[in-house]
């Protein structure tokens, strides 16, 4: 009697345990019903109201998080080439919005240049220097409202895509430790909360200022010949794109090297842990080990398309200041290009400053953008380098 009793629980063993019973769940109605309740369990509605602040013809080009999309693999309703001519005609609203400040900009030119013929022609020297002084300031303070805008625009952008990855941030760490990478949830999610804030109060409180900074002692320079701040413009400049620089290397370089270890940590540890659970408990093991597959591959799903869906908000966030800046430069290039024949020098460097000014403008906010990039390429990364590992 106890033989048999042996012998059913030896088939009943077998039959529980079978080699191809691990990837049943994976193509059923677990797998699924994994990814939907795992959705339910994820507050998400914070992170699609940022969809409101973006213009209504760039939200039907975002990913999307239901249910039906993800399982159906539509993570993005739009090709690269409809995202480009979508960017394409935003620059050109841009540059056609721009068209007044270029009129401006022309007429200011033309006349000071026309001041400056009278004065030789007719040696009213005062009177004429007097005009052309004017002009001048007319055009230095246009100038200065240009550079007003601009930062005003790069600052509320800046705003807008930090607190978007401090919506962000929990929600992708939640899903790393969904996948097992529970040691790289631990070091990027503090990491990350305050190299975001650094960054963006650095670049509002700091480089903004040094930027505005070296534009006002090379407009003065300009304006009073025997007062010439050359090198103090230049420091500030150079000061800029160095801590631009510095902190985009330190940045990159810490997420590349942390982004590559600590994934192998959680790949060893949570192989090791599978397999003594396979060996010491054979049954509820072998049925623990296969369901923690099934919630995996779902977390890994939910992590790619929310990683997916932050990248293209982050693009689109910063598309339209850097297109609208981007149309400011334009403009001042042209408009020194066409009165730089005609116009007194002065004006044509005046020009000249408040374009690099604006480039630097354009550059401070595109690498702020690009590291929240790189930032949510890693996060996207580790999880299935993770998933790999192990």
């Amino acid at each position: 009697m106890k033989r048999w009793k042996l012998v059913l629980f030896l088939i009943l063993v077998m039959l529980l345990d079978r080699p191809g019973q691990a990837q049943a769940p994976l193509d059923g109605q677990p797998f699924q019903k994994s990814i939907q309740d795992q959705l339910e369990a994820l507050d998400l509605g914070q992170l699609l109201g940022f969809i409101e602040l973006l213009e209504e013809e760039y939200q039907q080009y975002l990913p999307s998080l239901t249910f039906r999309d993800l399982l159906g693999g539509e993570s993005s309703p739009a090709s690269p080439g409809d995202i480009m001519l979508l960017l394409l005609r935003s620059f050109l609203r841009e540059l056609y919005l721009s068209l007044h400040l270029l009129r401006q900009l022309v007429v200011i030119g033309i006349l000071a240049a026309l001041l400056e013929y009278l004065s030789r022609s007719f040696g009213a020297k005062a009177v004429v220097d007097l005009a052309f002084a004017v002009s001048f300031l007319v055009l230095v303070i246009l100038g200065l409202q240009s550079f007003q805008i601009a930062s005003s625009t790069a600052s509320g952008a800046i705003d807008q895509m930090v607190s978007f990855m401090y919506s962000l941030i929990p929600i992708l760490s939640s899903l790393l430790v969904a996948v097992g990478a529970v040691t790289s949830a631990a070091v990027f999610h503090p990491l990350l909360w305050a190299v975001v804030g650094a960054i963006a109060s650095l670049v509002q409180n700091l480089l903004l200022p040094m930027i505005l900074f070296s534009t006002a002692f090379s407009l003065v320079a300009h304006f009073i010949p025997d007062l010439q701040f050359p090198k103090l413009g230049k420091l500030f400049r150079q000061g800029v794109i160095s801590v631009l620089g510095l902190c985009f290397i330190v940045f990159s370089g810490f997420m590349a090297v942390r982004g590559a270890i600590a994934p192998v940590t959680d790949g060893i540890s949570l192989r090791t842990a599978k397999y003594l659970t396979r060996t010491l408990i054979p049954i509820a093991g072998g049925m623990f080990a296969d369901t923690l597959e099934v919630v995996v591959g779902g977390s890994l799903l939910i992590k790619n398309a929310v990683g997916v869906f932050g990248l293209v908000m982050i693009l689109f966030m910063v598309a339209i200041p850097l297109l609208k800046v981007w149309a400011m430069v334009l403009v001042y290039k042209i408009v020194g290009a066409f009165l730089e024949p005609v116009c007194n020098r002065r004006i044509v460097e005046v020009l000249g400053t408040m374009e690099a000014s604006l480039n630097l403008v354009l550059i401070a906010l595109a690498t702020v953008a690009l590291m929240l990039f790189l930032a949510i390429t890693i996060l996207v990364g580790i999880g299935n380098l993770a998933v790999f590992m192990r």
